[in-house]
């Protein structure tokens, strides 16, 4: 796809302390995504927070149903939640709830590419923190990745791929040579700087990622700076605009700094900008719409 999908990590798990700026409640987020969508984003992440406390609610069918049903009445964009590794059937409960909602209009399938180890390290003392070492697989064996891949199916989604490693990647193109993708899919590079796990988020090990990618295979992919400071992942950026990817900002991924706290619609427009100022146009929702329209056979 020649055009710039800008996708947003809309909110993640950061806190008003982090940025006064990060939407919770559905009205704050409705507001957020419409402000996106006008600044040039076409696709939307978001996580399920309590409008309240902003604790997440990450699996929670009604907060869900609240958050898509509010942007539906301020906005048109393809938008997708988070999902825990948790079992069956409450792992995928709020999506299964989304998806049998007119209202919501769901379109793209959250899958994770398999199973990870996540923890993060703090630089300044290089000690694990924000989980116990009890509490670090993101866990999706592959009898969940086929529970998954047969619901996008079943209700015309296409898929969005969490890609944390290069076992994730060989792991959609099994998917692709299988023949279960209905619809061209979308796989997200995340590429980590204080997380020890795939790559370090520098432009050589993008590279590595999307040449694995086989020719024919039908997808596209974007770079998605995990926990990095904005400089480094700017610099990922840069290289996937001009290397035929696409991009993921968001204050979810980069909440800002010191003397810096931005707007997820400013982030868009920096990114937009800087994309353009390379010769590279902007994909408009009906762009990303017909690029991951059903594969005609």
């Amino acid at each position: 796809m020649k055009k710039l999908i800008i996708a947003v990590g809309l909110n993640e798990n950061v806190t008003r302390e982090q940025n006064p700026n990060v939407a919770l409640s559905p009205e704050e987020i409705a507001a957020d995504v419409a402000a996106c969508v006008e600044a040039g984003a076409s696709v939307i992440h978001l996580h399920g927070r309590d409008p309240r406390t902003g604790a997440p609610r990450l699996n929670d069918p009604d907060i869900y149903l609240r958050i898509f049903r509010a942007i539906r009445r301020v906005a048109d964009i393809p938008c997708y939640p988070t999902y825990l590794t948790i079992p069956m059937p409450e792992r995928y409960r709020h999506v299964e709830a989304l998806a049998q909602d007119p209202l919501c209009r769901l379109e793209i399938a959250p899958i994770i590419g398999g199973s990870v180890n996540i923890i993060k390290v703090d630089p300044a003392t290089n000690k694990f923190v924000g989980r116990t070492l009890d509490d670090t697989v993101l866990l999706d064996p592959w009898s969940a990745i086929m529970h998954h891949m047969e619901f996008a199916k079943k209700h015309d989604l296409w898929v969005s791929h969490d890609i944390f490693e290069p076992g994730m990647v060989r792991n959609a193109i099994t998917l692709w040579k299988m023949g279960h993708y209905h619809r061209p899919s979308l796989l997200k590079f995340f590429l980590a700087e204080n997380h020890p796990f795939g790559f370090p988020p520098e432009p050589r090990y993008l590279e590595v990622f999307a040449g694995m990618i086989p020719k024919d295979m039908d997808c596209e992919w974007l770079f998605l700076p995990f926990g990095v400071n904005y400089q480094s992942a700017l610099e990922c950026w840069t290289w996937a605009i001009a290397n035929g990817g696409h991009v993921r900002v968001g204050l979810g991924d980069n909440p800002g700094g010191p003397g810096y706290l931005p707007t997820n619609a400013e982030r868009v427009r920096e990114i937009a900008s800087l994309a353009r100022s390379m010769g590279r146009e902007i994909a408009t929702v009906a762009d990303v719409r017909a690029r991951f329209a059903p594969i005609k056979k």
